[in-house]
Formats: structure tokens, C-alpha cells, sequence
């Protein structure tokens, strides 16, 4: 199979050439078509969605932008869609997941999209979202409006199909003209939602380019960078540091770099009758899209003191991450991928020989799934790819000294645990600078609108303008039919 996996403006295709992306799994192989974009060409680009932005879009309500998502989105949800049949069949090709798992999640998580939700996302950040369409009155006197940036370049991420999708939206609802640069590992989801909304509305999609380009190409990166009023990129620590490099000094940059995240299981949990399904709970976590997502669990805790102990949670643990290999297997490796879970897995085992504090419970025919209960350890981290610890602890608060050398990297934690820990937990966890919590089994399917690395989704894409009330008063002295 052969596709188009790009979206730029009609008039600059026929100056393109081409290259291929070739992918090749156990359903099938498919071949990409991306342009082979020389820097004139995509400052070309540059300037015709900045055209498109101040001719059209930022004339747009608001609202207008929602209900093109909207019906975007309830395209996608319809199994027989042809883009989602598409991205059914290449998404398993291309990222090597269970198609069973790629299509729950699409599902899933294209219903964060729905126009409720995304009203909700924009009531989040701006008190009044008519600031987004016009000047409104501010409670302090005066007037204030907030302007989406005339192009942002969105530096996409890869290891989870469909996330991009976030970003993309995100830039579109405080109506922004947008540059998206593909992941290497995962380029087709973007354009082939970007496709829908020209279906819905051209005039919109005009102001969209999907393209793909080797990350670190300086000449392209400097282009796409120096014409943008706003980068936002998502990747390793060491690729938003290189990206920052290239940012001019008046380009807002806002970087999502590595995170981890862990769980937290209460004694309470571990009773006969709950431990096999907190035990499932947790084996969702850590082999959802093989833990390759900023959300997914390194550790979990567990509390000391319940009918079942630490030790033979993760024996249990074990059995079900058995289980959800069965029902969805986990990707092929890469070599180094692949080398790094057999180190990993060697050193346990090792460790295991020396210590009877350590036990590695691993699949045996294969590397699919592997865990490491460890009774003397701080936070370990994974080498992913279904690779997850159990430490056992006295209470919350020493997990938490397990983790304060990671403070800056915090990212989820899933948490299972009684009404009476709830609200402790929840303060000492968001004290140690965690930024979203959610029940256990839930972590790597956020809901719409949190705050994605503890910032505002929308309100820290725009500037804003303040009409002091001095302006508003002194204006009737100027006005010709005063009193």
C-alpha cells in the first residue's frame, strides 16, 4: 500500500519532490509519500498559512473552531469512516501495537474531542472564552482580549498513535495557523485528521500543514522556527534541548520533555476479594501502548500490611500482564530495545541470586513482559516495553522520599486507595510535584482538559491585551457629541 502522508497548501505541490517512509509488519507493509521540502519551500509554506491565518481564521468565533472538531471527531467515531478504516489498518503496520489496542484507544480518546469537551477545555483557561473573539470587560475596569499566535510549529511526538491530535487542537482553538512536523515513527494520524477537517471546512485546513522532515535538520528547523511566534515540541529531554537551541530569542518555546510516572496501591486494596482486580488494574497500566507514553507506570508502590503482601501482589501482577500479552501482544523490538530489556532483566535476576528481597517474574519463552519485585530499592527506573517494578513501602510518605530526586520529572500517578487516604494522598502527592492523578488503570488515557505537565493547555499559547479603564473614561472627552 501506497499514501499520500502530508498536508500542504495546492498551489506548492507541484514544486515537491518525494521520499518514502517504509514500514513493514505482520499484517503487511505500506509506504509513505512525504515531500523532501527544501527550506524556500517551506518558508513558502510559512507565508501562505500566515496569509490564510489573517484573511481567515482569526476571524473565526471560537466556536466556529469547535464545531469543526466536532463533526471531525464524529466522523472518526463512525467505524465505517473511510480515514478511520485507514488508520486501522496502517496505524498496527507503522507502530507495531495490537490493532485491538489502537482501536479502543481511538475511541476512547477521540470522545475528548467532542464539542462539550472541548468547551470545557477552553472554560478551563479563560473565564470569559469570548476573549479568544473580541475585547470583553475585565472585573477590575478596563477591557482584555487574548490572541492565538499567527503560526505556531508543533513538533510531534510518535511513540502513541493519535496523541498529536491534542496539540493540533489545542493551536486550532485559539485559532492559530499551524505548522505540524511528524513523528519519523508514527506520520500518518495527523494527516490523515487534518484531511478530515478540509473535507468539513478547506478555508480552516488552508491554514494547516502536516509535513514530515529528519528531526535536527538545521536549515528547515531555523526556517519553520524563525517565521513561528510560537514552537511547541514534544520529545527526549536531549531533542527539546537541541530544538531549544535553534529558537530565535523571540519565539515562545514550550517544551514537553521526558517524564515518568508510578503508581500507589493502599493496603486496603490488597484485600482476598480486591487484589486480583487491583492487580489487573495495574497490568493496564504498565502494558497499555507498552509503556512508551510519558503516563505510563516505572513502579508501584504498594503498602505493607494487607491480607496480600507486596510480594504476592506482584505475582499477581504478573499473572494478569500474562494476560493482557495474550489478549494484545506487545510490538516487536528494535535490537537496542530488545538489548536493553534483556540487561535489565539479567541484572534482576542476578540481584535475585543475592538477595532474597528481589524476585524477577518474567515470561519465559520470550521478553513480552517482566516483573521486578524489589524490597530494597528507590524509584527504579524502566527499561519500558512492559517492564515494571513493585517496591514495597510502610505508608505513602515513604514513597515519597523513594521519588523527591525526580521532582522535576513527575509526571502521573494512579492511585488506589480508600475514601479515608484519598485526600491525604492526594495533597502529599501534589506536593511532591505530581501533576495529574487518577485512579489506578487509567493512566495512560487522560481526560480531556487536564494540564499537561502542570501547565494551562490554552492560556499559555496566547498573549493577551489590556484596555486600561484610563482609556475607556478619557475617550467620552474626545467624543464629539458630549455634552
Amino acid at each position: 500500500m501506497i499514501l499520500d502522508c502530508f498536508h500542504v497548501p495546492e498551489e506548492i505541490r507541484d514544486q515537491l519532490e518525494y521520499r518514502s517512509l517504509t514500514f513493514e509488519g505482520k499484517t503487511g507493509k505500506i509506504e509513505l509519500r512525504v515531500p523532501d521540502l527544501t527550506a524556500a519551500q517551506l518558508e513558502e509554506i510559512t507565508r501562505i498559512l500566515k496569509k490564510q491565518y489573517q484573511d481567515y481564521v482569526r476571524h473565526l468565533r471560537v466556536q466556529d473552531v469547535i464545531d469543526v472538531l466536532d463533526q471531525a471527531v464524529q466522523r472518526w467515531l463512525d467505524p465505517s469512516y473511510e480515514r478511520r478504516q485507514i488508520a486501522q489498518e496502517c496505524l498496527p503496520i507503522i507502530t507495531g501495537y495490537d490493532g485491538e489496542m489502537i482501536r479502543l484507544f481511538l475511541t476512547q480518546y477521540l470522545r475528548n474531542f467532542r464539542k462539550e469537551k472541548l468547551q470545557r477545555i477552553v472554560d478551563e483557561d479563560f473565564t470569559n472564552p469570548l476573549v479568544l473573539d473580541e475585547f470583553r470587560p475585565r472585573m477590575a475596569g478596563g477591557l482584555v482580549r487574548a490572541y492565538g499566535p499567527e503560526l505556531a510549529t508543533h513538533i510531534f511526538s510518535g511513540n502513541v498513535p493519535g496523541l498529536p491530535l491534542w496539540s493540533l487542537a489545542s493551536g486550532l482553538l485559539v485559532k492559530s495557523a499551524t505548522l505540524g512536523k511528524v513523528s519519523s515513527s508514527e506520520p500518518l494520524f495527523p494527516v490523515l485528521f487534518v484531511k478530515t477537517i478540509e473535507e468539513i471546512n478547506p478555508k480552516l485546513a488552508r491554514a494547516i500543514a502536516i509535513v514530515w522532515w529528519k528531526g535536527g535538520h538545521q536549515e528547515l528547523e531555523e526556517t519553520a522556527f524563525g517565521h513561528s511566534e510560537l514552537v511547541i515540541a514534544y520529545g527526549s529531554e536531549r531533542s527539546t534541548r537541541e530544538i531549544a537551541r535553534r529558537i530565535p530569542s523571540h519565539v515562545r518555546f514550550i517544551p514537553h520533555g521526558h517524564k515518568v510516572s508510578f503508581g500507589v496501591i493502599a493496603r486496603e486494596c490488597l484485600e482476598v476479594s480486591l487484589a486480583s482486580i487491583t492487580a489487573r488494574l495495574a497490568a493496564r497500566d504498565a502494558s497499555w501502548f507498552d509503556q512508551q507514553g510519558c503516563l505510563s507506570p516505572h513502579v508501584f508502590f504498594v503498602e505493607k500490611g494487607g491480607k496480600i503482601s507486596p510480594r504476592d501482589f506482584s505475582r499477581l501482577l504478573a499473572q494478569e500482564m500474562a494476560a493482557f500479552e495474550h489478549k494484545m501482544p506487545r510490538a516487536a523490538l528494535s535490537t537496542e530495545e530488545q538489548q536493553a530489556l534483556i540487561q535489565a532483566r539479567s541484572q534482576a535476576e542476578f540481584q535475585s541470586f543475592q538477595d532474597e528481597g528481589t524476585e524477577c517474574l518474567a515470561s519465559r519463552e520470550d521478553s513480552s513482559w517482566t516483573v521486578i519485585y524489589r524490597e530494597k530499592a528507590d524509584f527504579s527506573l524502566s527499561p519500558l516495553n512492559r517492564f515494571v517494578s513493585v517496591i514495597p513501602i510502610q505508608d505513602l510518605e515513604e514513597g515519597i522520599k523513594k521519588v523527591t530526586a525526580l521532582k522535576a520529572y513527575l509526571q502521573t500517578v494512579g492511585i488506589a486507595c480508600p475514601p479515608l487516604k484519598f485526600r491525604k494522598w492526594i495533597e502529599l502527592l501534589g506536593q511532591c510535584g505530581v501533576n495529574r492523578i487518577c485512579a489506578l488503570g487509567e493512566m495512560p488515557q487522560p481526560k480531556s482538559g487536564w494540564h499537561h505537565d502542570g501547565r494551562l493547555n490554552l492560556g499559555d499559547l496566547v498573549r493577551w491585551c489590556d484596555i486600561e479603564s484610563s482609556a475607556e473614561e478619557q475617550m467620552d472627552r474626545y467624543d464629539p457629541n458630549r455634552d
